[in-house]
């Protein structure tokens, strides 16, 4: 009776609810609310309590913060979420009415099931027309489970919820949850419908500059109505960068930032770097919108051009968005047949200046990875070949890592040099501690990923890494034994040495997965049926 009592008058947010998760699990906001409000969470901030306990699972998919539902809202068709919106909005009346235990459970369960991108429309419709709704109690409960929820599914929903209130307290849950990538589309949508337009404005740009991979790109996409200069230059200097695709971001980029108009005067390098990398994204296109999306293409590539010939000092990126605008003006519906021939004198003139080769030459031993990258694809461009130097780089700094870059060449020479590179540096005995099914995800599988790198290329040379197709073969990771059945199906039967049945037929007692075990099987019959084509290993080339 006290406590029915205590109910009436208390405070609505203070009015309680049961908990109905696991007392120690930490709640997700009260997480993220150990890091500064005003910074980009660093790295130990991106595992949230609800995936700490399932982080130690190796055969786990992993998704980065914000990309399921990234993911999920750009490339997969959403369902019918009536009937689901239907069954929370009664568990929520339900947990209005009598916030028993079982009632909890009931929503709890129903909120923690999967993402609410597929029903949270439906939902806010039903929940703002049902009379049967307690609008202070729907508020204390949406609080109780923002800041108290470890399960970012349940965190989400309340935070949609949020747009019924306009208070500063949900903006101050909104931003705190919002600053990482996981939560940032349901903070922008829920400030959104909160803030009036200047207001929304700046938690937008507090926003962006705090997320950098999938919130970023959620949140370019929910621009302000019309941003202003200081956000109009955040967007062409900084704003389109982020870790997923540039792609994602480009276009809107220019569009709302208004690329063309601040291509027109004077501009700095910042500003002509981020035009540089804003209209590479735009001629990628997918899975943004491409650059027949912006009506100002043309003209924004003109004046990007015209500032390039006399900036150009050696930026190799600008050479390399040179040649890609110089293909995009062979397209004839590109733009005008005057604008098109405009832009390809432009490109021509910048493409000519005779420093280009050196410079392409130096970039391939800079020690900057964003220079060498430019390098190294522009090398190729020309039908340069910047093997040796890739296989020097790795040399000198091995941390680098250039296993698949290495790989990238047709010179078998250089192939041999690589596969006996990775036969005396690979633990090939540790990488090959026995099949299982394993998907290999984690720092502690960087071995099996470098052999991924030089396994899948092994099919155009036959003969060559046998070694390293045993491991391969051997390994706990399902993909490496996939990439080591890829060369053997490729090599003619003559290349294969004798000992290869008994591999395949070791491998196939051995093997714990279905799919891996039917190519091994597949093979052995297509060796049967030519076993005078097996060779003796003495004279295998990579024996």
């Amino acid at each position: 009776m006290k406590e029915w009592l205590a109910n009436i008058f208390r405070h609505p947010d203070e009015q309680l609810f049961p908990v109905v998760w696991p007392t120690e699990q930490k709640a997700i906001y009260h997480w993220l609310m150990q890091w500064p409000q005003d910074e980009v969470l660093p790295e130990e901030a991106q595992t949230l309590p609800d995936e700490l306990a399932l982080a130690e699972d190796e055969n786990r998919l992993r998704w980065a913060p914000g990309a399921l539902d990234g993911a999920f809202g750009h490339h997969v068709a959403r369902g019918d979420g009536k009937e689901k919106a239907a069954q929370i909005t009664q568990a929520i009346v339900n947990v209005l009415r009598h916030s028993s235990r079982k009632n909890m459970r009931v929503l709890y369960q129903l909120l923690s099931e999967e993402t609410p991108l597929n029903y949270i429309d439906d939902l806010l419709s039903g929940l703002s027309q049902s009379g049967a709704i307690d609008a202070r109690r729907l508020r204390a409960l949406t609080l109780f489970l923002a800041t108290g929820a470890p399960d970012r599914q349940v965190v989400k929903c309340a935070m949609a919820l949020q747009a019924f209130f306009p208070y500063q307290q949900s903006i101050n849950i909104l931003r705190t949850l919002g600053g990482h990538d996981e939560f940032t589309l349901y903070a922008v949508v829920a400030m959104r419908a909160i803030l009036p337009p200047e207001e929304y404005q700046q938690e937008w740009l507090a926003l962006a500059k705090r997320v950098t991979g999938w919130g970023r790109i959620q949140l370019i996409e929910r621009l302000p109505e019309e941003p202003d200069e200081t956000l109009r230059q955040w967007l062409l200097r900084a704003g389109y960068a982020n870790d997923v695709m540039v792609e994602y971001t480009a276009w809107h980029c220019a569009e709302h930032g208004r690329l063309h108009e601040a291509l027109d005067g004077e501009v700095d390098a910042e500003l002509l770097a981020g035009a540089a990398e804003i209209l590479r994204g735009m001629i990628n296109g997918q899975p943004g919108p491409g650059i027949d999306e912006y009506a100002f293409a043309a003209l924004a590539c003109e004046r990007y051009l015209a500032h390039v010939i006399p900036a150009t000092t050696g930026d190799l990126q600008h050479y390399q968005v040179v040649n890609e605008i110089a293909r995009l003006a062979d397209e004839e519906s590109f733009a005008t047949e005057a604008e098109r021939q405009k832009l390809k004198a432009l490109c021509a003139t910048i493409q000519a200046r005779p420093e280009w080769p050196a410079l392409i030459k130096a970039g391939l031993y800079e020690e900057d990875v964003a220079i060498f990258d430019h390098a190294l694809r522009l090398c190729r461009e020309q039908g340069g070949d910047p093997w040796p130097a890739v296989y020097q780089r790795y040399r000198a700094q091995p941390e680098n890592w250039l296993w698949y870059q290495m790989m990238q060449t047709d010179n078998a020479d250089y192939i041999a040099q690589v596969v006996e590179l990775a036969e005396n540096e690979l633990d090939l005995t540790a990488i090959a501690s026995g099949p299982g099914k394993s998907l290999g995800m984690g720092p502690q599988y960087r071995q099996h990923d470098a052999l991924d790198s030089v396994l899948q290329d092994l099919k155009r040379f036959p003969g060559l890494g046998w070694e390293l197709i045993q491991a391969g073969l051997q390994s706990p990771v399902t993909r490496n034994r996939h990439i080591a059945l890829n060369a053997l199906e490729a090599w003619p039967a003559a290349s294969l040495p004798l000992e290869t049945v008994a591999l395949l037929e070791q491998a196939r007692r051995q093997e714990p997965e279905e799919e891996v075990e039917k190519r091994l099987v597949q093979l052995l019959e297509r060796l049967a049926e030519q076993p005078e084509t097996v060779t003796d290993s003495d004279v295998y080339p990579g024996g």
